[in-house]
């Protein structure tokens, strides 16, 4: 019994570890596919299309990576919520415009009264 206890302890808690690293790593689309549809993937780009309704938050957060992002729809200001840390009020942003995303865990909330839609485009080089 105790030679059992002295390894499937260690085995459980290293399964543990390794899932939840797993689940921590995730992408957007697998996070949060109610909001983000992967439109396109190679080995050079992939391109994701993301879109909340008024009042919409990402229902998990997700490891960004540096990104494009494009202004589809809507206008006003998206709120970036960083685990741990205080809410980001991105800059208000019109249809057409685009701006650099640097990476980082993040969980995307519309606060405005309207449905914002964005292509995200991260290149993997």
């Amino acid at each position: 019994m105790r030679f059992m206890s002295r390894f499937f302890v260690p085995s459980i808690v290293i399964l543990l570890l390794t899932g939840q690293q797993s689940i921590l790593a995730q992408t957007d689309v697998e996070a949060d596919p109610a909001h983000h549809k992967l439109l396109f993937e190679n080995e050079h780009v992939r391109v994701v299309r993301a879109v909340f309704g008024a009042g919409e938050k990402s229902t998990a957060p997700f490891d960004g990576k540096d990104v494009v992002v494009v202004r589809v729809k809507g206008s006003g200001p998206i709120t970036i919520n960083i685990p741990y840390g205080a809410p980001i009020t991105a800059d208000s942003m019109e249809p057409g415009e685009a701006v650099w995303a640097p990476a980082g865990r993040i969980q995307p909330e519309n606060r405005t009264d309207q449905r914002l839609e964005f292509i995200v485009i991260e290149p993997k080089h």
